[in-house]
């Protein structure tokens, strides 16, 4: 999936969810990796819901990943 962050578009993913949208809290969590110079990384949620934690990935979309 797609969406935009600090001007940047961003590619993302979580196992198994392809389409689980991102949260407020993994926004910020990209938000502080780009403004600390990376360009891609992994993602972990957790959902209170059914009490499971999510994994996944966020990239810069054009940057190869690091």
């Amino acid at each position: 999936m797609e969406t935009n962050i600090l001007f940047h578009e961003i590619e993302y993913w979580f196992e198994g969810l392809p389409e689980r949208e991102l949260t407020e809290s993994d926004k910020k969590h990209i938000e502080y990796m780009i403004n600390n110079g990376y360009s891609s990384g992994e993602l972990v949620s957790y959902d209170s819901v059914t009490d499971t934690e999510h994994y996944g990935w966020w990239q810069i979309k054009g940057f190869e990943t690091q």
